[in-house]
């Protein structure tokens, strides 16, 4: 088939933008004639693969939210493709996965955690204006034949907001051979080179966005550990300082390393004792499937669409409130006795392993070709 992804960035690293690279890759390893529909591609996920840059143009960034919409639609007016399936909130497309929820629910959330003055900002912020009138248009009003979303939680949402009940679930997937739990004395080689010591207990924190993804509960919980040894990592995009400064007043700064995306995630992983994602929103997030691949004990927000795969004190450990530091550091301080951290890191990896990229690829192509054969029918 001829296939069109639609991302406005696609890359290796992050969430959707990773998501649609790999399922690029494998999509074009089984033949189709894919198409990346993209603002920038660093580095293409096959030698097949072709990319359609779009110009997003503007100052703003409603204004470059609505330029790559519309020069999506400009290129899909001008070419037909079997199958466009958009991972942005465009004007119209074949199939949308809402990777990101729904945005009317996020900022439903982030009101219940911003001062006032911070959530009139954003109600006068036209970028949510545009992206939730792009998203309804998308989802609501007949905009997609398809809408899929990554979790039941997802699901949840697009009905209850929207009406549409129709919305199959595709899990994310994960590669096992990249995210693999450390070999003999790979941990601490990987330490040695982060300056990490031997005997220190490493709470993993992975997701850009602080403020949606929890951080500033996830520093109050680390802050409440007795244990001197044990170190915080932080990796991802965003503004560090505020949280600094909170680390700074919490008397931990010392034991908290931001580390941005210098460091490749999977080194991350295998140098960790415990992963903890303590989100206020997510739909599910690639990083959970990642450090359960990883072999990590974690700890993940009910709020995650990844909470709903794991059983809770078998696989994982479901945090039943993001808010909550003292729940976050009851859980932190399950995952210290040896025993009970290798057995569910066992477990973890096994449950990752039910969900391949290729899996998600399977169910994605088969949705395809239920949508180029509708299309073929004139339906």
């Amino acid at each position: 088939m001829k296939i069109a992804l639609v991302r406005s960035a696609v890359h290796r690293h992050g969430g959707v933008e990773r998501y649609v690279w790999l399922l690029a890759r494998e999509l074009a390893g089984r033949g189709h004639e894919v198409h990346l529909l993209a603002r920038r591609c660093p580095e293409l996920p096959h030698p097949s693969v072709r990319l359609r840059p779009i110009a997003a143009r503007g100052f703003f960034s409603f204004q470059k939210v609505l330029s790559f919409a519309r020069g999506v639609r400009d290129i899909l007016e001008r070419e037909s493709f079997d199958i466009v399936h958009s991972c942005d909130r465009v004007h119209s497309c074949d199939i949308y996965r809402a990777g990101e929820g729904v945005h009317r629910e996020w900022l439903e959330v982030a009101a219940r955690h911003l001062p006032p003055w911070s959530v009139l900002l954003r109600r006068l912020d036209p970028l949510h204006a545009a992206l939730c009138r792009i998203e309804r248009r998308l989802v609501a009003e007949g905009g997609a034949r398809r809408v899929t979303a990554i979790s039941r939680r997802g699901a949840e949402e697009i009905g209850r907001h929207f009406g549409r009940r129709d919305v199959p679930v595709i899990y994310n997937g994960v590669d096992p051979e990249e995210f693999t739990p450390p070999t003999e004395g790979e941990r601490e080689a990987i330490r040695r080179r982060l300056e990490v010591a031997a005997d220190a207990f490493v709470v993993l924190h992975v997701g850009s966005g602080f403020f949606r993804k929890g951080l500033r509960y996830l520093l109050m919980g680390f802050g409440r550990l007795e244990e001197r040894n044990s170190v915080l990592f932080v990796s991802g995009r965003g503004a560090a300082g505020p949280y600094r400064r909170l680390a700074g007043r919490l008397g931990v700064m010392e034991r908290v390393r931001f580390v941005g995306m210098e460091i490749p995630t999977p080194q991350l992983y295998r140098a960790a004792d415990v992963f903890v994602f303590a989100t206020l929103y997510e739909p599910f997030g690639n990083v959970c499937l990642e450090a359960l691949a990883s072999g990590l004990p974690c700890v993940f927000s009910s709020q995650s669409g990844g909470a709903e795969v794991i059983t809770d004190e078998v696989d994982g450990l479901v945090l039943k409130d993001p808010t909550d530091p003292e729940e976050i550091a009851r859980l932190i301080r399950l995952c210290r006795a040896p025993g009970r951290a290798a057995a569910m890191g066992r477990a973890a990896r096994a449950l990752a392993l039910r969900f391949p990229v290729g899996a998600n690829a399977d169910a994605t192509e088969a949705l395809y070709r239920e949508v180029a054969a509708e299309k073929a029918g004139g339906r």
